[in-house]
């Protein structure tokens, strides 16, 4: 736990995860409708939760779309509200896994310092 993926350690956990991500972001949209930024996230998540029901795997093309990771850093991460920060843990988690999209075995092992390795640093 805690690894590359955050919280996500399996495909479960990213169900999991990506569940609860949209759960926090509908909250937050019925406090600001016209968030932007929450929207736009929102779409995100939505795109991956129909890609990967049923067990389905999003394609690379379609992986590549996803910026949440990349939006919570510009937006949201400086955001004191709470319920955001747990949203940016989630959004990071969800991307990284996301752009490698791992099996069980690798979520489960990962560490930062594989993602280096990977780029020989």
């Amino acid at each position: 736990m805690a690894g590359l993926y955050g919280e996500i350690d399996s495909r479960a956990d990213f169900e999991r995860v990506l569940k609860e991500a949209r759960y926090i972001t509908r909250r937050l949209l019925q406090r600001q409708p016209h968030n932007k930024t929450i929207e736009t996230i929102d779409t995100q998540l939505d795109a991956l939760e129909r890609w990967t029901a049923g067990g389905g795997e999003p394609s690379e093309a379609q992986r590549k779309t996803i910026s949440i990771g990349l939006i919570a850093a510009r937006e949201l991460d400086d955001v004191p509200d709470p319920e955001v920060k747990v949203l940016v843990d989630k959004l990071y988690a969800l991307q990284n896994y996301v752009k490698e999209w791992p099996t069980d075995d690798q979520a489960a092992s990962a560490t930062e310092e594989d993602y280096w390795k990977r780029f020989g640093l």
